[in-house]
């Protein structure tokens, strides 16, 4: 069996919903690099976001004595 019979296969059982996200991520990746879709699927991620937050910025923790002395 070939990768697109598996694909059929495997999305004869999926819901509208998920066929459409389906959808959106094969054309992503008919339009773009895949270097360039990971990259960009990475830093929109919310993990990502959630890292380089301000909320999350580790440097005021570390350079805490440093401030006071300035």
């Amino acid at each position: 069996m070939n990768i697109k019979q598996k694909l059929s296969l495997v999305t004869q059982n999926l819901s509208d919903e998920q066929l459409e996200t389906l959808l959106q991520l094969a054309v992503t990746l008919q339009n773009n690099n895949p270097n360039t879709l990971n990259f960009t699927e990475q830093i929109t991620s919310q993990a990502y976001q959630e890292w380089v937050s301000s909320d999350n910025d580790i440097y005021d923790e570390i350079f805490a004595d440093e401030i006071t002395k300035g």
